[in-house]
């Protein structure tokens, strides 16, 4: 294994380290439900496949303007993981409450940026949530941490390897792109660096106005016109008017989940539509946030609401990180996404939306964001917030599939009934959407600045409403094609 002690952080992870804001930390929160456990059995487990990842052994310094990995020489795992109590009946309310408290809580710098909290009186079971910068690993990479701390059946010792866990057809599997398309814009790491350094030596001199310049960079991102073409129109993109899902921000967060919902139901009508079900959620996440414009008195007329959709940019041969524990750090890019709000119809509405992923996923757009998110972490801080906000603000929300396990999986030989997580939002955007399959289920999850959303129960209740909405259409159509008259000529 590498000796963190002296490796460098990536100019991505410097750039996630250091775009922390009193209203918007950028720490991914994950949570799962299990049956009941005894807390030693679990620190046991945390022992000995968790902390087999040396980064989080870990923490980020600044040594003589290089940021690096330092191991902790004080690590204290009871600094770490904790067991705590919720108060009253222990209901999902009371959990929601204790978290969304947990949301704008920042760590102490001085040791590894993660924290487990083990609360062991929910439901007859436990609720165990995991909170960790986002310098240290994207989604999927904690997906695969998640993996090598699990287990497919119960009768397993915390201390052994875990079992591989397969992952099903997930909602957010045509987002994942495949490697040699983006092979000249990431390549290896060596020659990444000098790219970027050499793209953030010409921001630096000239500002980010430079984006804007399609000759300037031409050579620089890597791939001739088109890219310098697709860079230049998103850095002229309007960004999203205010409305009531984007305005001012404070520092306190709310956050809600739906209950486990059917993949089946996803798959059935988005066979019968002929879309993707990524296509499908899309769809519905759309008509949750029409019908919350429509409660706030909003003029809806040619409007779309757009979201920032992470995509997976990392080799698949890499995406096994029990293999490689040494490898987590983020490798993702991002594209903008329109969500047609104006579109009453759900069908018509999810035809739209499918029409436009389809232009989407032939977009340079995710190596591209990856490259300037590297490039800003070689910035000085000052200029790295004025060109991640740039972009960041462009969007409403930010909105994250993650694929889970098809199949149940144990920790400290205890079921996981329910999984989850919550993604943070850069810059001034106040709303992250969350939607994770895990045993043949999905579920959404939302969170917040309470100023925004001081009722997110209502817009997740609305994600699940949705589905219900386009199952009614097609049947509807369907209907209406059979009672079609029969025109004889």
């Amino acid at each position: 294994m590498t000796d963190h002690a002296s490796k460098p952080l990536t100019g991505v992870d410097i750039a996630w380290l250091r775009m922390d804001s009193p209203t918007n930390l950028m720490i991914i929160n994950a949570m799962i439900i299990t049956e009941d456990m005894e807390f030693k059995d679990f620190k046991n487990t945390i022992i000995n496949r968790f902390l087999r990842f040396p980064r989080f052994m870990t923490r980020p310094v600044q040594v003589s303007g290089e940021y690096v990995w330092e191991k902790d020489p004080y690590f204290d795992l009871a600094n770490h993981v904790k067991k705590v109590a919720l108060p009253g009946k222990a209901d999902k309310k009371a959990l929601q409450t204790y978290l969304a408290d947990q949301l704008s809580m920042p760590f102490d710098d001085s040791k590894p940026l993660w924290q487990i909290l083990f609360v062991e009186n929910y439901q007859g079971g436990r609720a165990i949530i995991l909170r960790v910068h986002h310098c240290y690993a994207d989604g999927l990479a904690l997906i695969s941490v998640f993996n090598s701390i699990t287990d497919g059946s119960a009768n397993v010792a915390p201390f052994s390897v875990a079992q591989t866990a397969s992952n099903e057809e997930t909602p957010d599997e045509e987002l994942n792109y495949e490697w040699p398309k983006y092979q000249r814009l990431i390549d290896n790491a060596s020659e990444r660096a000098d790219r970027y350094a050499k793209f953030a030596k010409k921001i630096s001199s000239d500002g980010i106005s430079i984006l804007r310049d399609q000759d300037a960079m031409r050579g620089i991102v890597g791939d001739g016109v088109r890219a310098a073409t697709e860079l230049a129109q998103l850095a002229t993109m309007p960004a999203d008017p205010r409305s009531t899902l984007k305005g001012k921000l404070g520092v306190r967060k709310t956050c809600a989940w739906s209950e486990p919902v059917s993949f089946e139901k996803f798959h059935g009508i988005a066979k019968v539509v002929g879309c993707k079900i990524n296509d499908l959620l899309m769809s519905c996440v759309a008509g949750a946030f029409r019908e919350e414009l429509i409660r706030a008195g909003e003029n809806l007329e040619g409007r779309n609401v757009h979201v920032t959709i992470p995509v997976n940019i990392r080799p698949m041969d890499k995406m096994d990180l029990s293999q490689n524990p040494d490898d987590l750090g983020n490798q993702f890019g991002t594209v903008f996404a329109a969500l047609p709000v104006d579109i009453e119809n759900p069908l018509e509405r999810v035809y739209k939306i499918k029409h436009d992923m389809i232009a989407l996923k032939q977009s340079l757009q995710p190596a591209l964001s990856y490259g300037i998110l590297y490039a800003t972490g070689m910035l000085p801080k000052s200029m790295q917030r004025a060109l991640t906000e740039s972009f960041g603000n462009k969007t409403t929300a930010v909105m994250s599939n993650v694929p889970g396990p098809r199949e149940a999986r144990y920790i400290a030989g205890s079921k996981i009934k329910e999984q989850m997580f919550w993604v943070p939002q850069t810059g001034d955007l106040g709303i992250g959407l969350s939607i994770i399959s895990y045993g043949g289920q999905i579920q959404f999850g939302l969170v917040g600045d309470s100023r925004l959303l001081p009722n997110p129960e209502r817009i997740v209740s609305q994600f699940v409403a949705q589905i219900e909405l386009h199952r009614t259409d097609i049947v509807a159509s369907y209907i209406e094609d059979l009672v079609q008259p029969t025109v004889i000529g």
